[in-house]
């Protein structure tokens, strides 16, 4: 099974005829760092080459050109945690953590009507919500995770409607293999969290492992969940998917907060990727992981939003934000650099999703997943890059929103230009999302 196939993203904008994107301060954030005053060629839904302007245009002297002057250029953001259905209850449950949901009962009462034939309309909206917002704020893959019965099929389709790479998880804890249909998300396993965890469901994962599929598990997030894996298993999450077999580069550990010195060591030594959520972490007063350590020993780190009931945002440049305050706020002022951050939200997510070198960095032959930022604004301000000094990463990560975002490319195919949705009617996105949640909370509060 594979991640790297595009949900819904067809080729090049100009079949046959190649585009080059010139005047743009390009970040291809190759092995290299490579970034400058460059242009970048597309053709046939991908990178083409990345060089001097002129070279480019002896190379390709019928390419069409658009003059990105004003921008950086840069892979599209990779978010590689996000439960998109629950954007429609952001702000509904508000000073309470992850545990206290449990006894919400206008949180449960809103999952189940989210998973209902009557509220399916309520989950379809704020799904295309969620996704639309995240291609406006340059987000060019989604790893999207369905809470509610239906979710991951909804998803599914939403993405390929709205040309959005993406993943979607199977909802099954006999793993059963699962065919993907041409043209739509691949698909990861699951296990859910700790509180769910049976011998029979590890077991079927571990033999989901073995066979190649890729597997996603809110792993190590409160102590609480801790405390449940010892009682009932004897030891710790980490130690648990060990023992199981399950500590691969297959595996994507969401959180990953309660991992001590010895587990983090171990996955490091098997691969398994950590997808860092800090703002709903803090929110929900998870805690802080230990980001820096898994840096440190090589551990592939990526970034996600998890659910605007937590996080109240998908703005993958928030998220990079929140990640470099925290870490430097538990291991000091010169933890976790700005071009780390940035490379967890792009190279880092693919690579946790298996499609290292496919998107996420702009080196020829990788899809053109692309995103222009507007620099004419005060946040963005004073911007310098010259040899030997640049301040344009620490100002993407530390002061750039998603609202800076103009353009975005995604298997050569622009799906937002001039800040403007192409594949969609976002106005009335925005509409059946405020119509659907004033419905949902009529009926749970």
């Amino acid at each position: 099974m594979t991640a790297t196939r595009a949900a819904g993203a067809p080729g090049s904008a100009a079949p046959g005829r190649p585009l080059l994107l010139e005047g743009a301060l390009v970040l291809t954030l190759d092995d290299e760092g490579t970034a400058g005053d460059l242009s970048v060629a597309v053709e046939a839904g991908r990178i083409a080459a990345v060089g001097p302007k002129e070279e480019l245009r002896r190379r390709f002297p019928r390419a069409e050109r658009k003059d990105c002057s004003g921008h950086i250029l840069l892979p599209g953001l990779v978010n590689a945690h996000l439960h998109p259905e629950l954007h429609v209850l952001k702000g509904a449950v508000e000073e309470l953590n992850l545990h206290d949901w449990d006894d919400a009962e206008h949180f449960d009462d809103a999952l189940a009507l989210l998973s209902s034939p009557e509220g399916a309309w309520i989950q379809r909206a704020g799904i295309r919500a969620a996704l639309a917002d995240c291609l406006l704020t340059g987000t060019t893959c989604v790893a999207a995770y369905g809470v509610t019965v239906g979710a991951d099929e909804v998803t599914a389709r939403e993405m390929v409607e709205l040309g959005l790479r993406g993943v979607v998880t199977v909802r099954d804890v006999h793993f059963a293999p699962v065919d993907t249909p041409p043209g739509m998300p691949s698909r990861i396993y699951r296990l859910h969290a700790e509180e769910a965890l049976t011998t029979a469901e590890l077991e079927a994962a571990a033999r989901a492992h073995e066979r190649g599929e890729r597997i996603i598990m809110h792993a190590a997030e409160t102590q609480y969940r801790i405390r449940l894996v010892r009682e009932r298993f004897g030891t710790t999450t980490i130690r648990l998917l060990e023992r199981y077999g399950l500590l691969s580069p297959r595996m994507l550990l969401s959180h990953a907060l309660y991992v001590d010195e010895e587990e983090q060591a171990l996955v490091a030594e098997r691969g398994a990727a950590v997808i860092s959520s800090p703002a709903a972490e803090m929110k929900l007063s998870d805690g802080i992981a230990p980001i820096a350590e898994y840096l440190a020993r090589g551990v592939t780190v990526a970034l996600g939003t998890d659910t605007a009931v937590c996080n109240n945002s998908n703005d993958l440049f928030l998220e990079m934000r929140q990640l470099g305050l925290v870490q430097k706020l538990r291991y000091g002022a010169d933890a976790v650099p700005a071009d780390q951050i940035l490379r967890a939200a792009t190279r880092g997510g693919a690579r946790a999703l298996g499609a290292e070198g496919e998107f996420g960095v702009i080196v020829e032959g990788a899809s053109a997943d692309l995103i222009l930022v507007d620099t004419a604004n005060p946040r963005l301000q004073p911007l310098v890059h010259r040899d030997g000094y640049s301040n344009v990463v620490a100002n993407l990560v530390y002061a750039a929103t998603g609202q800076d975002v103009t353009d975005v490319m995604i298997a050569g195919r622009w799906v937002v230009q001039d800040r403007r949705l192409l594949t969609a009617d976002a106005p009335a996105i925005w509409q059946e999302l405020e119509r659907a949640a004033v419905h949902l909370y009529d009926r749970i509060l």
